[in-house]
């Protein structure tokens, strides 16, 4: 079976693992253009915390935050989107937002001046890589937005002359990339798994960290359950998107299937009818 590092676990491993953080500025370069001496990710990746998590939010989604600290004091968050989610351009300005004012009166900061709580504000870079049609069919694979002045388009800079926030959206599904770019390769690894012979040989690495047979039990097991709660979650939308059906009742639909409860119970507190309902319990098999 192929696994590919859309899968959260495999991901969380490859860009925060011990010894992979050279694999992480190489990617964050690749598709910003932004090199840093150093990036070190706040959690760092190991089994026993990954299942810990994973036991405690039940995920239903593959959904990968990686959140970045550059020698600087720029933060750089990477976030791999399998599904889209309602309101996501939204959502993707509000995760930006949020690390970026994060170190808000932060004393301890590099960049603190006394008695000024907006002085330890750095620079925020937000990745996001998406699996699903955002932009028209023969748009760009990488688009990066920035502060800008809309009539002569110079940026809008902070007093060290940086630009303070950058959105990015890096599409497996857009076509429209230069075939000769690292950014190429990274769009194949994520889409097949596998890296061609000119790959860098950083990205040959990344096959060999995420190869499934060289992993543990315990994470090839965790592998298949974070694909699981995936196929759950494709089952959610594609009912949704086919029936027009309202996400938030699709979710407790699926709460209480996983619970257990009778299907005449959810039909009392959904509204969706039993056969709706068995529509998607058969959908989630």
């Amino acid at each position: 079976m192929q696994y590919k590092a859309t899968n959260d676990l495999i991901f969380k491993k490859l860009m925060t693992g011990q010894g992979s953080s050279h694999i992480l500025k190489a990617f964050v370069r690749d598709i910003l253009g932004k090199e840093f001496k150093t990036l070190i990710p706040r959690e760092t990746y190991h089994i026993d915390s990954y299942k810990k998590t994973f036991n405690k939010t039940k995920i239903l989604r593959t959904e990968v935050d990686v959140l970045a600290v550059a020698e600087d004091g720029s933060q750089v968050t990477i976030e791999m989107q399998v599904n889209p989610h309602q309101f996501f351009e939204e959502r993707a300005i509000f995760y930006l937002a949020n690390v970026y004012t994060s170190p808000f009166g932060d004393e301890e900061a590099k960049t603190y001046v006394e008695s000024n709580n907006y002085s330890p504000l750095c620079p925020a870079y937000g990745i996001n890589i998406i699996d699903f049609d955002l932009f028209e069919e023969d748009e760009d694979a990488i688009q990066t937005f920035s502060l800008r002045n809309d009539k002569t388009y110079k940026p809008f800079l902070n007093k060290r002359k940086q630009k303070i926030l950058m959105l990015c959206f890096f599409s497996l599904k857009n076509v429209n990339i230069e075939k000769s770019s690292a950014a190429y390769h990274w769009q194949k690894f994520f889409t097949t798994g596998e890296v061609s012979k000119d790959a860098p040989d950083y990205l040959k690495e990344a096959q060999r960290i995420t190869d499934y047979h060289s992993m543990g039990k315990e994470e090839q097991t965790m592998i298949m359950r974070v694909d699981k709660a995936q196929a759950i979650k494709d089952a959610e939308i594609a009912y949704a998107l086919e029936e027009g059906a309202d996400m938030k009742a699709v979710e407790f639909v699926l709460k209480m299937l996983e619970e257990n409860e009778p299907v005449k119970k959810i039909v009392k507190y959904t509204g969706l009818t039993a056969e709706q309902i068995k529509k998607i319990q058969e959908d989630v098999n």
